[in-house]
């Protein structure tokens, strides 16, 4: 189906997932219905202010089905044969969600900690000491799975591959990356022994 945002025509996916998604970012997108209604910041509606934690979800949540609907974009870009309708349906769905990131981003919601083993978002705080930067690159990637959703059966790859890298150019420079951990010398050193007295 069509919808319009922002003043742009897109095309929903139709999966129940996306509609759940799509919820979860009305509802994390509440605080704006308001803001002509009421001057206090942590009344109904500012869900900025007083579900900071819930919007980490919905956003989590909304990023991590673009990921699954990226797999047979990527996959295609790679040399995989795939279905232009599907793939140009994942893209359409996909741009539909970047759209909305930039405003699933409130300050409130700078909860980072690079001390934390398992943060509470991967979310830098470099988003909030440039946000027009990742506003624009939220929009760069936008375009770049609107332009996925009308390419030729023979322009997909190229343009599924264009819309990955728009992709990585935002995480890249916005998300922590994952650092497995590392064998130190205190670790080899250890004397696993001790914790297991012989009898």
């Amino acid at each position: 189906m069509e919808q319009r945002f922002a003043g742009r025509k897109l095309r929903l996916g139709c999966s129940w997932l996306s509609f759940s998604v799509l919820a979860a970012i009305q509802l994390a997108l509440g605080a704006g219905v308001v803001r002509g209604q009421s001057g206090q910041r942590d009344g109904a509606g500012w869900t900025g202010e007083t579900h900071a934690e819930e919007i980490v979800a919905a956003r989590s949540a909304v990023m991590l089905e673009m990921e699954r609907l990226m797999r047979p974009l990527d996959a295609h870009a790679a040399g995989e044969p795939g279905n232009p309708d599907l793939l140009r349906e994942a893209a359409g769905t996909i741009s539909t969600f970047l759209l909305t990131v930039p405003h699933l981003f409130p300050p409130t919601t700078n909860l980072y900690d690079p001390n934390a083993e398992t943060p509470a978002t991967l979310a830098r705080p470099e988003i909030w000491e440039d946000f027009s930067s990742f506003h624009s690159l939220a929009d760069a990637a936008a375009a770049a799975a609107a332009d996925t959703l009308t390419a030729s059966a023979a322009e997909l790859p190229q343009a599924a591959a264009r819309l990955r890298e728009a992709c990585d150019a935002c995480h890249t420079r916005f998300m922590r990356t994952y650092s497995p951990p590392t064998v130190t010398e205190e670790d080899l050193e250890f004397d696993f022994e001790s914790l297991f007295p012989a009898e």
